[in-house]
């Protein structure tokens, strides 16, 4: 796993056309051989594939979003969602809460 201050991570909710007698696989195949992609699952749902891509920066992952995924055939739609902090991750904590020195003030 990269640092990350230096990369730019999200989540892509993919919807897609299944290939007659080929399903989701070979659309998903196609994608996750993206090296962007370090994540991609079919799920139940309103969309098909939930992938996790990153990038050197939101402008790295838009180009990726735009001038490859969006344009492929059996791609109909996507939406992206960029992480912006992360609390907890395999099941660990990743930054317990510091109390300051303030009072507490009841009402």
């Amino acid at each position: 796993m990269r640092d990350s201050k230096t990369f730019v991570r999200a989540l892509i909710e993919v919807s897609i056309t299944p290939q007659k007698n080929l399903g989701f696989d070979n659309v998903a195949e196609r994608i996750y051989n993206f090296p962007e992609v370090t994540s991609c699952s079919l799920v139940s749902g309103a969309y098909d594939l939930l992938l996790v891509v990153e990038g050197e920066s939101i402008q790295t992952v838009s180009n990726f979003i735009a001038s490859k995924l969006s344009s492929m055939e059996h791609v109909r739609s996507t939406s992206t969602h960029f992480l912006l902090k992360k609390y907890k991750e395999d099941g660990q904590i990743l930054k317990k809460k510091v109390k300051g020195k303030r009072l507490n003030i009841s009402y």
